[in-house]
């Protein structure tokens, strides 16, 4: 594995973890390697949303992510399940990270100063001005947007602001997944809020109502807790003194105008017509019940080289940082069950648990049980305060689907940590296999 290896890992896709297709344990594409070809076949099952695709060379992906190789994909055909979106203009929004620029040592100790400069569309918006990307709306025009955050490190908190009030946002989907596919039972397509959280990986998309009269308003993220010992990033080229720790402070993404000159944004795009096969649905997760459960937890511990190290391990073995070369995954299931996987956070930073070819949904958020039907790839868990129990979340993780036999992984998505060795496996066995021994059951 080098900086110059590449392929593509399709994020949030159900897709089979196999050679030109979702396999990135072993796939490594080397510079004057003959071309190529990814084969990708979006089942009509598939749920329509934004998805992305980015490199997943591990060691490396915190690099290629701020380098920005990342694009979004759109499974079309939301409106069929969510009916207020029929008509409206579509806006994507792809947000990144990108190396700060060097500075002085007085500067690293600047508060307000961000670890990672952003952009919105490859439009940058740098520090210390903020000069933010524009675009217009009309008076009372409602927009569907999709925004994903594509950024290594930096979390997102977004809302939008008409004359420094916040404005209602109607939340459809996340991950991918539109809020309807959550329950069979009174299914939720609208959801009314002010605020979208999303860690690195997550993906919104929402209902934007412009003011009846014209209007300036502003597309922001908010700050982000990251908690007591968040450690620094690694410096850019060049940098002097030691880097801060990373801080995702307040600041404005998008001018917005409303204005009645202002120019349509690209229309919705035409109906998709599908054949039966789409309308073929497993029973709702959030009313099945888990055969097996799990604790995993992420921690860090202090490199040799003066550097983290940083792990995510089974309760009951020792914390090893993710070698590629091991031949054994860390946990088989048996394709068609449904587990509940407890993930803790025993150190004193912000962690993003991420899977690979499936979406899970939280059912219980530190001990206490929730009703969270929505179905997610990637989801924060809270930094350890010192004391007290660990935060947790408990993920009801989605086997059945056949097309995900195989290996692949879940990892933190914090892609710096990610390369520092917070990655483990699991391996999906073939239903007709039988069940899996109990040795494969446990987490190595």
């Amino acid at each position: 594995m080098s900086a110059a290896a590449t392929n593509l890992h399709f994020h949030g896709l159900s897709l089979p973890p196999v050679c030109h297709q979702d396999e990135t344990l072993r796939t490594l594409l080397q510079p004057g390697a003959p071309p190529f070809e990814y084969r990708v076949r979006i089942a009509p099952q598939q749920a329509p949303g934004l998805y992305w695709y980015h490199p997943h060379v591990h060691g490396f992906s915190e690099q290629h992510l701020l380098g920005g190789a990342s694009g979004a994909i759109v499974v079309e055909g939301i409106e069929r399940l969510v009916p207020e979106l029929k008509d409206l203009p579509e806006r994507v929004f792809i947000i990144r990270d990108e190396w700060m620029a060097n500075a002085p040592p007085a500067v690293f100790g600047d508060p307000q100063r961000p670890t990672k400069q952003l952009s919105i569309n490859y439009v940058p918006v740098r520090w210390p001005r903020y000069v933010p990307a524009r675009l217009e709306m009309r008076p009372g025009a409602h927009e569907f947007w999709r925004v994903l955050n594509a950024s290594a490190d930096t979390y997102l908190y977004l809302y939008v602001e008409f004359a420094g009030q916040r404005q209602l946002l109607g939340l459809v989907a996340r991950d991918g997944v539109p809020l309807a596919l959550g329950r069979a039972a009174a299914p939720e397509r609208v959801r009314d809020t002010t605020l979208i959280f999303m860690p690195p990986g997550a993906r919104a998309e929402f209902i934007v109502r412009a003011p009846d009269s014209a209007a300036s308003g502003t597309l922001m993220t908010g700050y982000v807790n990251r908690g007591a010992d968040d450690d620094a990033s690694v410096s850019p080229p060049g940098a002097v003194g030691a880097p801060p720790a990373d801080r995702d402070p307040t600041r404005p993404l998008a001018a917005i105008t409303v204005s009645s000159a202002a120019a349509l944004p690209s229309p919705p795009p035409p109906p998709v017509r599908v054949g039966p096969a789409a309308s073929v649905r497993r029973a709702p997760l959030a009313e099945v019940r888990a055969e097996r459960s799990r604790t995993l937890y992420f921690s860090e511990a202090q490199a040799s080289d003066g550097g983290t190290s940083f792990f995510i391990t089974g309760e009951g073995h020792a914390p090893a940082v993710f070698d590629p070369s091991r031949e054994h995954a860390d946990i088989a299931v048996r394709q068609g069950e449904v587990e509940d996987w407890k993930i803790e956070n025993r150190s004193r930073e912000v962690h993003t648990f991420h899977v690979h070819q499936l979406h899970f949904f939280v059912v219980v958020r530190s001990e206490q049980q929730v009703a969270e039907p929505d179905l997610l790839d990637t989801v924060d868990v809270p930094a350890w305060r010192g004391f007290g129990p660990y935060p947790s979340v408990t993920l009801r993780m989605d086997f059945r689907d056949p097309r995900i036999v195989g290996v692949f992984p879940f990892h933190c998505h914090i892609a710096q940590h990610l390369d520092g060795g917070m990655m483990g496996t699991v391996r999906v066995i073939p239903r007709r296999a039988g069940r899996a021994t109990s040795a494969e059951d446990a987490v190595r």
